[in-house]
């Protein structure tokens, strides 16, 4: 039996009745592994994903009524087969797939020709046996090929992989012309969980030795030449560095520039796989720069085309044009350029088809592991810190250059991310599950629930068919979502998460995947992906009139009683006034606002913030003339505000959740948008958030904050197993 979109005087469960505590408890377990959760949104980089669950349960909110339950709709399967559901700003693709899985027909659309790619390849029909067999063939030739790249010898002298090589940036001194290594400590590799596992290892600034140390330990002696010193200081401490010769401290960032190219690295550690399985780490050799010269050479010979393309001045950019760096090639040494070209050319000689395409997605996804602007986590989880893990484009003093094909140890490889990506999402479609979180237990531990969804077997097309969408069509496209081909009223409900406008840029980022899909794949013929219809900017006033122009298309596409819901958050009150301006002009007005629980808790924006934001807000919109709410003074509108924002408060904090002062401050800010809103135009609620906004209480109900239950009891604060 199909479940009935309700009439439009009938209020829909994400209006009133939607259990965002529960969500969100659902979500804490989903965020710290999205990529096992969740893995068909994972299988090549994106930014800013949120989380699957918190859609889903957006999705079904917004077609069933109040009287319905959405928790006991959220495990059960549901069947939305005549509704089609819209996402303008589809990223990571996460609305469309939850509502391929809810069994309705998407549409998903993003001007990030990257974004589309992905989410094309990834909902898309594969054939895993066809994918395997492609994956063999380059298994037995260049993947062969490549792994020789990658040899050296252990201890014993015998001949071994190479895991990982370690690498440092340089700099001549300006004042005595001495190179000085980029080291902030001499320790370079460590546990992740090194209090447990206090073994590390150090490199010596005299002599080069590489050897075993302690952790607690400071001042240590090398084993090979003798000299003492502190492992844990290197010549740089923040933005400047210290010469050892001549104790002159100079800004780092400032000399690279001034010398007109970005340092230089010097290879100084590896990390080998031994015959037995085991791990040693050693110095680098005179012989293990050689094979470095030699793929060099091959490379100039082999004349493989780079990535040669400039990067543009933007907000994302600036640090690496700061450090000299001039253009997208120089993210990578000459080994890497050697072994990804004969990679991405393997690939492209494969017969055209779906699977390649798959796999020339995963090839852009290795990208991100294999530059030399990578790190090494060290020992006990993934090796490889992949380039965007702060969300910018940071220059890494420190590099990892990792195996490329890789080992059956690797971390960020190809092999590796063949089973972990592609084929752990090809599972995912085959047999979508849910997480449903154990009640009463000391930590959040997450099941897995399958049979609530069905198989995402959906039909990607890209162009809208003239007879509509077929029952469980999904229609993707790239373009800018402010003009669309989707015919008035098509839409039963629109459900996205807009760009953050004055963070991080995507478009700026995601250049550095494109110039490679551009390159080899013959995918785009533009040489940036940056267009001026992208919803991303530092001012807050364009911001906000490019996202009116694709809430106006919402509007258009849109049927008279449908919703619209996106996600959004944020610390200061002009990002409020820019998405007011952006509903109101775009024809909407907001109703309602859920809180839910955002990203990873773990991000590294979030971990470095003094109150980090863990909350998003589901802001739930309705057309101009469905809304039939009565102005209320500044006054009034606070004051209920405030009511509500107390009454989700409670509701957190009864489910074992305390808020920081910038949630508490999002969720205040959010209701009083909601009430502020009806009967007033868009200048005349900017004015008012700008007068009201000074006067929120949001410290007050942060200090009022309580647990009636314990976070034991909850394990809403404990990481899941």
């Amino acid at each position: 039996m199909k479940d009935s979109l309700p009439g439009h005087s009938t209020t829909r469960a994400i209006e009133d009745g939607f259990p965002f505590e529960l969500v969100s408890r659902i979500a804490d377990v989903e965020s710290w592994r999205k990529e096992v959760w969740r893995p068909v949104y994972h299988t090549h980089k994106w930014w800013a994903q949120r989380l699957g669950s918190v859609f889903r349960a957006a999705i079904i909110g917004s077609l069933v009524s109040s009287e319905s339950d959405v928790m006991e709709d959220f495990y059960r399967r549901c069947d939305f087969t005549d509704r089609v559901v819209f996402d303008p700003f589809m990223g990571s693709g996460t609305t469309v797939g939850e509502a391929v899985k809810l069994g309705c027909s998407a549409v998903g659309r993003d001007i990030n020709p990257v974004a589309y790619r992905s989410v094309s390849v990834a909902l898309s029909r594969l054939s895993e046996t066809r994918l395997a067999e492609l994956y063999g063939q380059l298994e037995s030739t260049v993947g062969r090929e490549i792994r020789e790249l990658y040899q050296s010898v252990d201890s014993s002298g015998h001949v071994c992989d190479v895991l990982y090589w370690f690498w440092v940036k340089h700099l001549p001194c300006p004042e005595c012309s001495r190179t000085v290594d980029l080291f902030s400590t001499h320790v370079f590799a460590r546990h992740a969980y090194v209090r447990r596992h206090p073994e590390v290892h150090v490199v010596c600034p005299n002599c080069g030795e590489v050897f075993p140390s302690q952790y607690p330990s400071h001042v240590v002696a090398c084993p090979s030449c003798g000299v003492g010193f502190d492992q844990h200081q290197g010549a740089v401490r923040g933005a400047k560095a210290t010469c050892s010769s001549c104790a002159n401290v100079f800004p780092i960032a400032r000399t690279a520039r001034a010398a007109g190219h970005p340092p230089e690295h010097r290879l100084y550690a590896k990390l080998v796989l031994r015959r037995d399985g085991t791990k040693e780490y050693l110095e680098a050799t005179d012989d293990d720069l050689v094979a470095y010269e030699s793929a060099e050479r091959r490379l100039r010979e082999m004349d493989l085309p780079l990535p040669s393309v400039r990067i543009a001045d933007g907000y994302n950019t600036r640090q690496v044009l700061n450090y000299g760096y001039v253009s997208w090639d120089q993210f990578f040494n000459s080994r890497q350029h050697l072994a990804l070209g004969l990679l991405a050319k393997a690939i492209a000689d494969l017969p055209n088809s779906r699977e390649r395409d798959a796999l020339g997605v995963l090839f852009s996804g290795v990208l991100e592991f294999n530059n030399m602007f990578a790190s090494y986590k060290g020992e006990g989880t993934g090796a490889v810190r992949h380039m965007f893990s702060h969300h910018v484009l940071k220059p890494e003093r420190t590099p990892i250059e990792a195996n490329v094909w890789g080992t059956a140890k690797s971390s960020g490889s190809f092999s590796t991310l063949f089973r972990s990506r592609l084929l752990r999402a090809l599972d995912y479609k085959a047999a979508p599950f849910e997480i449903r979180v154990e009640a009463g237990t000391s930590r959040a531990v997450g099941h897995k629930v399958v049979g609530l969804s069905q198989p995402m077997d959906t039909n990607v097309v890209d162009e809208w068919p003239r007879a509509g969408l077929r029952q469980g069509d999904t229609y993707l496209s790239c373009g800018d979502s402010a003009r669309t081909d989707l015919p008035d009223g098509s839409v039963d409900v629109v459900i996205t998460d807009p760009p953050f406008f004055d963070n991080v840029h995507y478009s700026e980022l995601a250049d550095f995947f494109h110039v490679w899909q551009r390159l080899w794949f013959g995918w785009s013929e533009e040489r940036t992906t940056r267009q001026s219809g992208e919803v991303q900017d530092t001012d807050a006033d364009s911001f906000a009139e490019k996202l009116a122009g694709v809430f106006r298309e919402c509007c258009r596409v849109l049927t008279d009683t449908g919703l619209m819901v996106f996600s959004y958050h944020h610390s200061r009150e002009d990002g409020w006034s820019a998405v007011a301006r952006a509903v109101l002009e775009g024809g909407f007005v907001p109703v309602q606002a859920q809180p839910v629980k955002s990203e990873m808790s773990v991000a590294v924006p979030k971990a470095q913030a003094n109150s980090p934001i863990d909350l998003d807000v589901l802001m739930v919109c309705r057309k101009r003339k469905q809304d039939s709410r009565s102005r209320v003074s500044d006054e009034v509108a606070l004051r209920c505000a405030v009511d509500r924002a107390r009454s989700r408060l409670t509701r957190f904090n009864q489910a074992g959740r305390l808020l920081s002062r910038n949630d508490v401050r999002v969720v205040l800010s959010s209701l009083l948008l909601v009430e502020l809103t009806p009967g007033r135009t868009a200048s005349e609620v900017v004015e008012s958030l700008a007068l009201v906004g000074s006067t929120l209480p949001a410290e007050d109900l942060f200090a009022a904050q309580h647990v009636s239950v314990s976070p034991e009891e909850t394990g809403l604060f404990s990481l899941p197993t």
